[in-house]
């Protein structure tokens, strides 16, 4: 089977309803378009939540930024707040929400709900505006270009032409342990956590392989939802994301500006350096009238337990300014990697970025001081110093090996293990059919920063040759070479905001885009 479209979009999670509602939106105020078939990828029969916000998740699973900043639309921080004000209170109380608090962190099975919403909108929305969004729900499995100017999509039963593309995919799969895959009693990632729930018997020991976001929100799933055995989590530093200050949630720092970067680069006679993105930030935090305090802002070095402890009396007591000056920077974090030369990205991965991802990630007190109790009862052990983890020799078990705090081996004998660690962006690695399609067919090249090679102004593919690849571009986690920070919703809508105003822009030229 054959069909046409003048627009797909591959993905049907969270990037994608946002780069989609405002898409819809930017058409409703343009004269004219050629976009009136728009197909949407997505095998789930369930269109918004995608993963991350699955509607059937544990409500003990949180958000990591507060419910005033969370929103599909980048121009509107408050939809989603307006959103959950609409809903009957019955919906909330089911999700435990028992207030209406911009600062509170909030389900993110409760997000869900509101990102179906907003496509169930914008689908209307579309509908009064001429223009058709089909859902179909198969998976897209290859992408080639067999004419200039026309890319084509392979699911299992149809082939479809479209005259743009914008790929929203999503993550993918953890590659840390591939030996383990498919073995049993070993979760190759925590989501959506029911499932660790219902498959993981109460009394059994697990581990819990990193110490991310992606980690606690296991533990938590499991301890609050009557988990007894013990648990284990270990990485190889074993540090825990910051605490979200909470006297700091209702601050808001205004963004640096890429003119204050260029000009710190201007006065030491080069280009931008990693050294002067700190310079900015501090320079920020200064003029908060915060003294940055290394140790807080840095980690103080402890012990996981102690470390923990020691954040959570930080996170009650003092707004932590410097979170709210990291996070400003999301404005502008995308245009600020692209004006440092390759050398200095070198330098930031090598000497730099396995602390930012610990500190400038963070995560809410309510959860910390949950992680805490089950420290403080001997129900949870955090572990730095892991070495591996390997099957055991006479069960469907594990065995952990860890440095002690004397460098000595220790083996801990694990029931099952849940892989908490990054997603990944090794793209060149990947066994996904569609990414291996891309590469194989020449329209996409490796990023050496992860995913998939772009072009920063258009947010396009490069081909193998370089070349830019202006049917298709890409958004989310697979863009994090080009636009580095890509695992933040705001910085993800922000950048959909600008590929659709790009889309909008071309299709007021389209007329009959695929025949």
């Amino acid at each position: 089977m054959h069909e046409t479209a003048d627009l797909a979009v591959v993905g049907g999670g969270s990037t994608a309803i946002s780069f989609l509602a405002q898409f819809v939106d930017l058409l409703e105020a343009a004269e004219r378009t050629g976009y009136r078939r728009i197909a949407v990828f997505e095998p789930s029969p369930d269109i918004g939540p995608g993963g991350p916000y699955s509607t059937t998740d544990l409500v003990t699973n949180l958000l990591n930024i507060p419910a005033g900043k969370m929103s599909a639309h980048a121009r509107d921080r408050g939809h989603f707040l307006e959103w959950l004000k609409a809903q009957p209170e019955s919906v909330r109380r089911a999700h435990g929400v028992s207030r209406i608090d911009p600062t509170d962190f909030l389900p993110r099975s409760l997000f869900g709900l509101y990102l179906r919403d907003v496509w169930h909108d914008l689908l209307k929305k579309a509908a009064q505006l001429g223009v058709e969004i089909r859902h179909v729900q198969e998976a897209v499995e290859s992408i080639s270009s067999p004419v200039p100017g026309e890319i084509r999509l392979t699911t299992p039963n149809r082939e479809v032409s479209a005259a743009r593309v914008v790929l929203c995919n999503g993550n993918l799969p953890s590659a840390t342990f591939p030996q383990l895959e498919g073995r049993p009693h070993y979760f190759n990632s925590p989501y959506p956590c029911t499932n660790l729930v219902e498959r993981i018997p109460r009394d059994a020991t697990v581990c819990v392989l990193g110490t991310s976001l992606s980690a606690v929100d296991a533990i938590v799933a499991l301890k609050s939802n009557g988990h007894e055995g013990p648990i284990l989590a270990t990485s190889r530093n074993g540090r825990l994301p910051s605490v979200r200050s909470a006297a700091g949630l209702s601050i808001s720092v205004p963004p640096p500006t890429l003119e204050q970067f260029q000009a710190i680069a201007e006065r030491n006679g080069g280009p931008l350096r990693v050294l002067d993105i700190l310079e900015v930030l501090k320079e920020r935090l200064l003029a908060t009238g915060t003294v940055p305090d290394p140790e807080d802002v840095l980690g103080s070095g402890l012990h996981p337990h102690e470390a923990l402890d020691r954040e959570i009396i930080l996170a009650q007591t003092t707004p932590r300014m410097w979170q709210c000056v990291a996070i400003s920077l999301n404005e502008v974090i995308d245009r600020v990697w692209h004006m440092l030369p390759d050398a200095e990205r070198q330098r930031f991965y090598s000497e730099w970025r396995s602390l930012w991802m610990v500190r400038r990630a963070t995560f809410p007190l309510v959860n910390a001081t949950k992680i805490q109790q089950y420290v403080h009862a001997g129900a949870l052990a955090i572990a730095p110093n892991f070495l591996s983890c390997d099957p055991a020799a006479d069960s469907d078990g594990y065995v952990i090996q860890v440095l002690d705090e004397s460098g000595n081996r220790q083996a801990h004998a694990v029931d099952y293990v849940v892989n908490a660690t990054s997603f990944s962006v090794d793209v060149a690695q990947s066994t996904d059919p569609l990414i291996a399609s891309l590469l194989r067919n020449g329209l996409a090249s490796p990023d050496p920063y992860g995913g998939l090679r772009m072009d920063p102004a258009t947010g396009c593919l490069r081909d193998a040759r370089g070349d830019l690849v202006p049917e298709v571009s890409l958004l989310g986690s697979l863009a994090t070479g080009t636009y580095f920070w890509t695992v933040s919703l705001d910085v993800n809508s922000r950048l959909a905001l600008e590929q659709a105003q790009r889309l909008v822009r071309e299709g007021a030229l389209l007329t009959n885009p695929v025949a």
